[in-house]
C-alpha cells in the first residue's frame, strides 16, 4: 500500500492529546474526530502502543474518510488498576500522527471517603452461555452515627454496543439495602443463551444521600466445547456421550483381557528413589509405564547429549518433542534441522481431538496446550554461515527445513552447524542453555547418502559442547547408527518399540530376554530411557505424556509464507543497518521491523502485511532523501577449504581423545553391521 503525504490543511485531528482521569473499576467512552479536507479519500489504521493495549478499547482499527466528511474513532478507557499510564494513539496510511495519551486511574474512595465505599468483585471473570455470573458487593458506612439506604442498580452491556453507542441492557435489577456499619451481598445473573460470546461491563450504580456512585468490570461471555456443533448437527456434548458408552465397553474389554493375563508389560526393575524428581530444573515427560507415578527428567542432563531410536510409528518424534518442550518451558532454546517439516507444528497450539484424549491420563487439562514461540527458516545451502547466537533466545525455537538438501549435502550441514557452535566463544555455563536437534541422523551414513564424516564432526561435539550449557539431541530408526565415540560420550539413550533386528539383538545381549519381550510390547509412546545417573544406571519403561504443541506439520502454504516474510525482514534488516551507518537515526525503524518479525513468528501474515506496508515506504523515503541506493543482501557461505580444516580438526580431536583414554581406533562409519533404517 503506498501513502500519500497529505499536509496539515488536508485534514484535521481532535483532540491532539487525551488526558483522563479514572476512578478504579470505573470507565469512560470519548472518541477522536478526523476531518477530510481533501476532494479524494483518506485511508488510514491505528494502533496502541503495548503500554495501553490494556487500558483503551478502539472500536476499529482502520477507518476510510470520505471527501470533505468526519469521522469518529470511538473508544473505551478502563480503570483496571491503580497506576498511570502512558502511551500514544498511533494514526498510519494516508495520515501520519501520534496523539500523546495519559490515563490516571485512581482511587475510588476519594469521592466518597467521608460517606460510604464501594467494592465489586467479580468471582468468575470467564461464563459459559446457560451459567451464572457470580460477583459480590461491599458497601462500607464511614458515618459512624448514621444509618441511611442505598439504592443499588446492577445492568450489564456488551463493550461492543456500547462503542457502537446502542442502547441496550441485558440484564438490570434494583435493590435497596439499609446500611449501617458495612454489608457484603453476593448475587448471579444466569446468562441466557441468547446472548453473544464476547466482551461484557457489569455496572452498579449506587445511590444515597443524594450522592451516586458507579463501578464496573468487564467479563467474558464463552461458549462451552461441549455446546459446539459439528459440521453443524451434532454437539460434541452428544459424541461424547456416545463415544463414552463405546468407551466404556471397550473398557471393560481391555479390562478382562488385561484379567487374563498374569504378565505385566514391563519388566525392568525400577528403584523409585533413584529416579529423577520434581525441582526448578526437572521436567514432566509422562509416567513410569504401567503405574501412576508421573516420571520426570534433569533437563540439565540434556548437556551430556542424546539418543533416541524406534520404528516408524513407534512415537520416537512424540517423546523427543516432549523433552525439547520441558526444555523450552525452563528457558533454553533449541535449534532444529528438520529433513521433513514435521517439527514446525511446534509453533501452533495442540488442537488435535486424540491428542486431548490423552491429557486426563497425565493429570493435563485442554487449557495446558499452548503453542512455543520461534520461526521457520529454509536453507538452501548446507554452507550457509548460522549465526548460532542470534537462534539462542530462550524459550524459542528455530526450525532449520533441510527437506531441499541432497542426502549427500547432510555431512556438510552438520559439520558447518558444529563449526559455528565453535566459533560462537559461548560462555561456560553449568545450565542447559541450547539444544541442538538433528532428526534423521541416519542420513550421515554412506549406504543413506552419506561421507560418515558427519559422525567424526559430532563426536568432537559430544566431547566439548557440554561446557557451553549446549546439548546434541540425535534421533535415527536405529541405535546401532550410533558408533564409536559417538555413542559412548553421550549420556542418556532412548529406545522406542523397533523392528531392527541389530537393536533388538543388542537389547537381549546387555539386558536380557525379558527387557527385549518388554520393548517387544511396547506400545506407542512408550520407551526405554537409559541413563547412569538414574536406577543405577538400569533402564526402564516411560509412557510419554502427550504434547502441548500441534502434532501435524504445517501447510506448505504456511511455510511458504514463513520463507517469503522470514526473506523480506532479512532484507530490511540489513537496510537498516546500512541507514545506521549513513547517519540516519534507525530507533522507530528497528521498533517497526520488531514488530513485523514478531508477527511472523506468530504466524499472523496479515499483520505482517500491515506492518510492512507502512515501513518499506518510510525506508524507500529514508534511500530517496540519501540519493542512494541500498546494497543487496547475500547469504553467506562457508568455504569447502574451512569445512575441511574443521574436519581435520575433528580427527586429531578424536586421535588425541582415544590416545589418552588409551582405546584403539573405532571402525569407521561403513564398517557398522547395522542393518540401518528401514529403506
Amino acid at each position: 500500500m503506498c501513502s500519500i503525504a497529505y499536509s496539515a490543511e488536508d485534514y484535521s485531528v481532535e483532540p491532539s492529546s487525551i488526558e483522563k482521569s479514572i476512578k478504579e473499576g470505573t470507565f469512560v467512552e470519548d472518541s477522536i474526530k478526523m476531518t477530510n479536507n481533501r476532494q479524494s479519500p483518506i485511508i488510514i489504521k491505528h494502533s496502541l502502543s503495548r503500554k495501553l493495549n490494556n487500558i483503551i478499547s478502539l472500536d476499529q482499527d482502520r477507518m476510510v474518510i470520505d471527501p470533505g466528511s468526519t469521522k469518529e474513532l470511538k473508544f473505551i478507557a478502563y480503570g483496571r488498576k491503580i497506576g498511570s499510564y502512558d502511551g500514544k494513539i498511533d494514526i498510519l496510511g494516508d495520515i501520519s500522527q501520534e496523539i500523546p495519551v495519559k490515563i490516571d486511574v485512581v482511587n475510588y474512595t476519594e469521592e466518597t471517603a467521608d460517606i460510604m465505599v464501594m467494592d465489586l468483585g467479580l468471582l468468575n471473570e470467564r461464563v459459559n452461555l446457560g451459567d451464572k455470573l457470580r460477583y459480590k458487593i461491599t458497601l462500607q458506612n464511614l458515618l459512624s452515627d448514621r444509618t441511611y439506604n442505598v439504592t443499588l442498580t446492577h445492568s450489564i452491556n456488551s463493550v461492543d454496543e456500547i462503542l457502537a453507542d446502542k442502547d441496550r441492557t441485558f440484564y438490570s435489577y434494583t435493590e435497596v439495602i439499609p446500611l449501617h456499619t458495612s454489608e457484603s451481598v453476593v448475587r448471579d445473573f444466569e446468562i441466557p443463551e441468547f446472548m453473544r460470546v464476547g466482551e461484557y461491563v457489569l455496572k452498579i450504580d449506587a445511590q444515597y444521600m443524594d450522592l451516586k456512585s458507579s463501578l464496573g468490570r468487564r467479563f467474558y461471555i464463552t461458549e462451552s466445547f461441549l455446546d459446539y456443533l459439528i459440521f453443524g448437527v451434532v454437539r460434541i456434548r452428544t459424541l461424547i456421550l456416545a463415544g463414552s458408552s463405546i468407551l466404556f465397553v471397550v473398557l471393560v474389554y481391555i479390562g478382562y483381557r488385561i484379567k487374563q493375563s498374569k504378565k505385566k508389560r514391563y519388566k525392568s526393575k525400577i528403584d523409585f528413589s533413584l529416579l529423577p524428581q520434581p525441582g526448578p530444573r526437572s521436567g514432566y515427560i509422562g509416567k513410569i509405564a504401567e503405574t501412576d507415578k508421573k516420571a520426570y527428567f534433569d533437563l540439565d542432563q540434556l548437556t551430556t547429549h542424546t539418543l533416541i531410536a524406534g520404528s516408524t510409528g513407534g512415537g520416537k518424534t512424540v517423546s523427543a518433542e516432549v523433552l525439547v518442550e520441558e526444555a523450552l518451558l525452563k528457558n533454553a532454546a533449541a535449534i532444529i534441522f528438520d529433513p521433513t517439516a514435521q517439527w514446525t507444528g511446534m509453533l501452533r497450539k495442540c488442537t488435535d481431538k486424540k491428542m486431548f484424549s490423552l491429557y486426563p491420563k497425565f493429570g493435563m487439562k485442554k487449557t495446558d496446550a499452548r503453542a512455543f514461540s520461534g520461526n521457520i527458516r529454509q536453507i538452501l545451502n548446507a554452507r550457509e554461515i548460522i549465526d548460532i547466537k542470534k537462534y539462542m533466545k530462550p524459550g524459542e525455537i528455530t526450525v532449520f527445513a533441510i527437506n531441499r538438501l541432497e542426502p549427500e549435502e547432510a555431512d556438510t550441514l552438520v559439520a558447518n552447524t558444529i563449526r559455528e557452535v565453535f566459533r560462537a566463544n559461548l560462555p561456560e555455563a553449568r545450565e542447559l542453555r541450547l539444544l541442538i536437534i538433528f532428526d534423521e541422523v541416519h542420513r550421515l551414513l554412506p549406504k543413506f547418502g552419506g561421507s560418515g564424516q558427519g559422525f567424526i564432526q559430532i563426536e568432537r561435539a559430544a566431547r566439548e559442547f557440554r561446557k557451553w550449557g549446549v546439548g546434541l539431541f540425535l534421533i535415527s530408526q536405529v541405535l546401532t547408527d550410533f558408533i564409536g565415540e559417538t555413542k559412548a560420550n553421550i549420556n542418556t539413550e532412548l529406545q522406542m518399540r523397533t523392528r531392527d533386528q541389530g537393536d533388538l539383538d543388542r537389547i537381549k545381549n546387555k539386558y536380557g530376554t525379558h527387557m527385549l519381550q518388554s520393548l517387544l510390547k511396547a506400545t506407542t509412546g512408550t520407551g526405554m530411557l537409559e541413563n547412569a545417573a538414574y536406577n543405577k544406571g538400569e533402564p526402564y519403561f516411560v509412557s510419554f505424556r502427550p504434547l502441548l504443541h500441534e502434532h501435524a506439520r504445517l501447510s506448505d502454504d504456511e511455510l511458504a509464507n514463513y520463507t517469503k516474510y522470514n526473506g523480506i525482514i532479512d532484507d530490511l534488516e540489513y537496510q537498516i543497518e546500512q541507514l545506521s551507518e549513513e547517519g540516519i537515526d534507525v530507533f522507530e525503524l528497528n521498533l517497526e521491523l520488531k514488530m513485523a518479525a514478531d508477527k511472523v513468528k506468530q504466524g499472523s501474515f496479515n499483520m505482517v502485511d500491515i506492518y510492512l506496508d507502512g515501513l518499506i515506504p518510510r525506508m524507500r523515503d529514508q534511500w530517496k532523501k540519501l540519493g542512494k541506493t541500498p546494497k543487496k543482501r547475500e547469504i553467506k557461505l562457508v568455504s569447502e577449504d574451512e569445512l575441511k580444516k574443521e574436519f581435520e580438526k575433528a580427527k586429531k580431536a578424536r586421535e588425541e581423545f582415544e590416545k589418552k583414554e588409551g582405546k584403539k581406533s573405532q571402525p569407521k562409519p561403513e564398517e557398522s553391521k547395522g542393518d540401518g533404517a528401514d529403506k
